[in-house]
């Protein structure tokens, strides 16, 4: 398990600190069939598959976006997207993030995982 620094607790005690979620801030959450939230390697895998015949599974997951972007157009992908990541259900320590004061919060995920119930 990741041991935080005291001062850094400290600094999340008195509210003076900005969450950062980016790639696996999803992980644990699931949709009601139990199934899981793709990873970037599963998602770049899915996007190859759906938009790409299958190949690219090489590449990353931002350029791979881009070729399929480019082979249908920004809101099929944003559709498809959007459907893999819907109706996820937060993990028990998903719910903990708002139980925190935060300075701010920034996120670059696709996902849509809801923090409080």
């Amino acid at each position: 398990m990741l041991q935080l620094p005291a001062w850094l607790i400290e600094e999340a005690r008195r509210g003076r600190v900005v969450l950062f979620l980016g790639a696996g801030a999803s992980i644990g959450a699931r949709k009601p069939s139990g199934q899981s939230a793709p990873d970037g390697t599963r998602l770049r895998d899915q996007l190859c598959e759906r938009f790409l015949g299958g190949r690219y599974k090489n590449e990353s997951l931002a350029w791979v976006a881009e070729l399929a972007i480019s082979e249908t157009d920004l809101s099929t992908v944003q559709d498809f997207i959007a459907d893999l990541f819907r109706d996820l259900e937060p993990a028990d320590f998903h719910l903990l993030v708002p139980t925190f004061k935060w300075q701010g919060l920034v996120t670059t995920n696709y996902d849509r995982v809801p923090l409080c119930q």
